[in-house]
């Protein structure tokens, strides 16, 4: 049995891998693509957010997460799609269940990160659903792009959309644009509709004007796995200040899978070195209660509610 399974091989959950295998913890990652990485896979843009890693795309800073579990010798399985998460039977830890066996576990920690919401769209060559690859395997040039939200990542790809030949770029939002003043400056306002609009796909139009391409760029939501059902906070699951899923021991989860606070690849990181600090010190105080047990009745008890 291991000390703790990782599920999810993003920025979260690769550096709770690497913290807990280097506080001596017995931990296997696992990622259900074919590389670790998160949605950094997806971003062919300099990330400038990230403290110390200026001038590195997404999808290079994903290779760095790799090449960092790898020579650090993290035990970690690459093409494991989770299918259950269930306590033993025990009471004693968790099993996680997939096409390829079962891992047992007396931690589990979800960190299978967050998904570009769709809003009732499918992608296809013309239409791409949140920011990055899936918009930039879409050639713009000549033609009229209309997007879909009024975030930073809509703006974003409008900019991206017109510096790639893009004929005309439309921006549609429900509300007021609540991306960052220096993005909104390099739209021109005449461009942005703010305001309820109708997008069909099947006739490639919004608001009855006729576009070659739509990108919908409507936020993230939690990638939660099938079948778990936790207490949501706002679509996301709930933890407290340690990381751990209230009412459920041994169970925890990080980054943006989580309601914690502004969901971003750097909070991302930081909240998995600390979700692996706080199963480190459970597993210690575990440790210590243990002999103890027997001749204190009780004394589990008292720890727990300290």
């Amino acid at each position: 049995m291991n000390d703790a399974v990782v599920i999810g091989g993003g920025p979260a959950g690769a550096a709770c891998a690497l913290w807990l295998h280097q506080l001596g913890m017995d931990v296997l990652l696992l990622e259900a693509g074919s590389a670790v990485g998160g949605l950094q896979l997806n971003s062919p843009y300099t990330n400038r957010w990230i403290p110390g890693l200026q001038g590195r795309t997404g999808q290079q800073v994903a290779a760095q997460l790799q090449d960092h579990l790898e020579s650090a010798n993290v035990p970690h399985s690459l093409g494991f799609w989770v299918t259950g998460i269930r306590q033993r039977p025990s009471g004693l830890g968790w099993e996680v269940s997939g096409r390829s066996g079962v891992h047992r576990a007396r931690n589990v920690v979800i960190a299978t990160g967050s998904k570009p919401r769709r809003g009732g769209f499918v992608p296809s060559d013309t239409v791409g659903i949140g920011p990055g690859v899936a918009m930039e395997r879409i050639a713009v040039a000549g033609k009229r792009v209309a997007i879909l939200g009024g975030g930073d990542n809509a703006f974003d790809q409008a900019v991206f959309a017109q510096r790639r030949g893009a004929a005309s770029v439309e921006i549609f939002c429900r509300r007021p644009p609540r991306a960052q003043a220096l993005l909104l400056k390099q739209v021109a306002p005449e461009c942005v509709h703010v305001g309820p609009f109708e997008a069909d796909q099947s006739a490639m139009t919004v608001d009855g004007q006729a576009f070659d391409v739509i990108g919908v760029q409507y936020g993230f939501e939690a990638s939660i796995p099938a079948g778990l059902r936790l207490a949501l906070d706002d679509g996301c699951i709930e933890v407290d200040r340690h990381g751990a899923v209230p009412g459920l021991p041994g169970l925890y989860a990080a980054g943006e899978v989580t309601n914690f606070l502004h969901p971003c690849v750097t909070t991302a990181y930081a909240h998995g070195v600390q979700v692996a600090k706080s199963i480190q010190n459970a597993s210690a105080l575990e440790r210590w209660i243990q002999p103890r047990v027997d001749r204190q009745p009780g004394l589990r008890a008292l720890a727990v509610a300290a």
